[in-house]
């Protein structure tokens, strides 16, 4: 990891140094098991960006920290985790954050969506629902940054099944009731059927969980960044 990576990471952490230890313990756990310095480059350094399923804002203070040029607003249907995000957010002028479900509510189109470990918490038709409606909100030309985790290679998998199912049914500090991890190819073929142009890339080299990223584009050229 270069000083270029590092240094937002390390700013974007400090924004919870004031919150109470289990949300920093919370927080440095997520950033230490998910690849945020492999998925930011795919997303485009300016325009208006939607991150759903953004808890208490981890990724959306990298991505605004990273480019200022980056309009961002986070949503989340957990009213006390985007309390502690826009208590986390007070000092960073381009994003926001949004108690909301985003199936329910009419926005305005944006250039950008990003969704990062969500889809595992929902069943296939739900995920069908979210990935149209993101397909709808995009401008021509837009992009879906999509991270989740692989049924493969299968000590990964059943790794972070167990973790994600102590996160929900034990710990509850997931809002969720059941698991629904989708494969690589189930939810490459989902994304496609709703319009999409699918790139996928592994992003687990390093990490115990198998995580995969789609990079979703309206355009016909899905790599381009």
């Amino acid at each position: 990891m270069t000083e270029k990576t590092v240094a937002p990471l390390r700013e974007t952490l400090s924004c919870y140094k004031n919150l109470p230890r289990m949300v920093r313990f919370h927080n440095y756990v997520r950033h230490a098991t998910c690849p945020f310095e492999r998925i930011e480059p795919w997303v485009p350094r300016g325009g208006t960006i939607y991150d759903l399923g953004c808890g208490h804002g981890l990724f959306s203070l990298y991505m605004a920290i990273s480019s200022p040029r980056r309009r961002i607003t986070g949503f989340d249907i957990s009213e006390e985790k985007i309390r502690i995000a826009r208590e986390a957010a007070r000092d960073i002028p381009n994003v926001s954050f949004h108690h909301a479900d985003i199936l329910t509510q009419d926005l305005d189109p944006c250039d950008v969506i990003t969704i990062l470990d969500v889809l595992y918490l929902m069943p296939p038709g739900r995920v069908k629902e979210i990935v149209s409606k993101c397909h709808r909100m995009l401008r021509p030309g837009g992009m879906l940054i999509l991270s989740t985790t692989d049924t493969h290679p299968r000590w990964k998998y059943l790794l972070a099944y167990c973790q994600e199912l102590l996160a929900v049914k034990i710990l509850r500090i997931t809002e969720g009731r059941e698991l629904f991890f989708h494969s690589r190819k189930e939810l490459g073929a989902l994304l496609q059927t709703a319009g999409f142009t699918v790139h996928a890339e592994r992003m687990d080299r390093g990490y115990v969980h198998p995580h995969i990223l789609f990079a979703c584009s309206t355009r016909q050229d899905a790599t381009g960044k």
